[in-house]
């Protein structure tokens, strides 16, 4: 366990689920959308357990908790090891649910599910090499779950989005460029090879090229990351 990490309140309802042996619990405040917030964030999950399983590899821990918390409007949630918190918008407490308040409990729910694979099991430096896991995490929000398949690069990024949007452009080119067949392999590889260990970029780099050293993959490698990260 990386980080320990608890939430407390006397006003939380729980209801919990089984998919694979694992027990997922939702912690949520009532409301006039609870019902609908607790089978939705419950839900994805499920979902997300299963298909993060299938292409990485299976959940360390018997359990997993999620729980709405307080944070900034520009905060989808936080992971740690067993536990994800999922940003308390006014979801559970509007008369009528919006579109974009069902997508923003999939999009965080997700996203912070898939870093029970990447960074709290297969864990790395977050100040010097963030996007290893949120780069992954949004990789695996938006492409893994299917939410937003990316086409191109964007030409600029903020530089708080650079760990999250340039690695999941990243993630998204090196798929394309092994095809999805090779990629999924190197990422299990990856995945069993550094479970419940630290990784670094040069490790993670080490296990793409054994899997698929072409022109193309290195060349992508050397327009992402500079070469300090590789020695």
């Amino acid at each position: 366990m990386r980080d320990f990490a608890i939430v407390a309140s006397n006003k939380f309802k729980v209801s919990s689920t089984k998919i694979n042996g694992i027990k997922i619990n939702n912690y949520y405040y009532a409301g006039k959308s609870a019902k609908i917030y607790n089978q939705l964030a419950k839900q994805t999950a499920v979902d997300s357990i299963k298909l993060f399983t299938k292409k990485y590899g299976p959940y360390p821990y018997s359990e997993l908790d999620l729980t709405e918390s307080p944070f900034s409007s520009d905060t989808g949630g936080m992971e740690y090891s067993g536990l994800v918190m999922i940003a308390q918008d006014t979801f559970a407490r509007k008369k009528a649910a919006s579109k974009e308040d069902y997508d923003s409990v999939i999009e965080n729910v997700s996203h912070e599910v898939a870093h029970q694979w990447f960074f709290n099991t297969v864990g790395n430096d977050e100040y010097t090499e963030p996007w290893l896991d949120e780069g992954m995490a949004e990789f695996s929000e938006d492409i893994i779950f299917d939410l937003s398949p990316i086409n191109k690069i964007p030409k600029k990024y903020d530089k708080t989005d650079t760990a999250y949007n340039g690695g999941k452009s990243f993630y998204s080119l090196l798929r394309y460029l092994m095809g999805e067949k090779k990629f999924d392999q190197a990422m299990r590889d990856y995945y069993q090879t550094y479970y419940l260990k630290q990784a670094t970029v040069k490790d993670f780099i080490a296990i793409i090229k054994k899997h698929d050293n072409s022109k193309a993959v290195n060349d992508l490698i050397k327009r992402y990351i500079s070469p300090k990260y590789l020695q």
